[in-house]
């Protein structure tokens, strides 16, 4: 006997009608009838709801039809997988939202730092500053430069690892995008034995870094050369900007 004849069974014995079943668990009459002659199967929780109207075991409802059996099984599989799914979409909103609201919270205490040191906003500099994210300090004769991430912006979170300064001392430039991350611009402007003009990685000595892309073993040697001649500049302005971007990500001055 499957669980239609069963439900028709105890409905008859309950002296129910169709549509007096279908009230008391919520459904339409149709819906009863088509698991009366077997076309369809009630859900999981309505399954529990036949079970505690009628007094009688899951066991007994269950007990004989394969086929519903079969069902109830990939249901409650189903549903575990959807639990699971669920959970790992909660944990990831979770993550972010977290991750976010810090993210903003950096955000703030760098731009709040900023403004404490004395840093302009809003400027124009080496690269499109004229979205409100561009600060510019100014310290005698050197110039500093920073781009201040929006925290919301997809793509481009602004963690600490992202906060990089300019400094720009009469065209001899460096740039320090991270606590080890230097580059020096070796420009044709500031040598005339030189020819081109690159951005190159450096050591906080002023030391060449990756010579790979630096060119032919000539233009290495101009590049070498380059920075060994204007290595104190570059140095003290790299220890000046790391100084300059150690200030912005600290703790908040207010």
């Amino acid at each position: 006997m499957n669980i239609g004849d069963k439900i028709k069974e105890q409905r008859l014995r309950k002296e129910l009608t169709q549509n007096q079943l279908a009230q008391l668990l919520n459904v339409s009459r149709s819906t009863v009838s088509s698991w009366e002659v077997g076309r369809n199967y009630p859900d999981l929780d309505t399954i529990v709801s036949i079970s505690d109207l009628f007094n009688i075991s899951l066991d007994h409802l269950l007990r004989e039809d394969k086929e519903m059996t079969k069902s109830v099984s990939k249901k409650m599989k189903m549903n575990k997988y959807y639990k699971i799914i669920l959970i790992v979409i909660g944990t990831v909103f979770i993550i972010y939202f977290g991750f976010n609201t810090k993210l903003r919270i950096d955000e703030n205490r760098y731009r709040n730092n900023l403004e404490y040191y004395g840093w302009e906003n809003n400027v124009v500099a080496p690269i499109n500053l004229e979205d409100g994210n561009g600060y510019e300090l100014k310290e005698g004769k050197v110039v500093y430069w920073t781009y201040i991430l929006p925290a919301g912006l997809i793509g481009f979170p602004m963690s600490e690892q992202n906060v990089n300064v300019i400094a720009n001392d009469d065209n001899y430039i460096v740039n320090v995008e991270g606590e080890n991350d230097f580059s020096i611009s070796v420009l044709h402007g500031n040598d005339e034995s030189i020819d081109f003009d690159i951005s190159v990685k450096v050591d906080q000595e002023g030391q060449l870094l990756e010579s790979k892309a630096s060119g032919s073993r000539k233009k290495q040697k101009l590049i070498k050369d380059y920075l060994e001649k204007y290595k104190e500049k570059h140095v003290s302005l790299i220890e000046k900007a790391i100084e300059k971007r150690r200030e912005i990500i600290g703790r908040s001055q207010k």
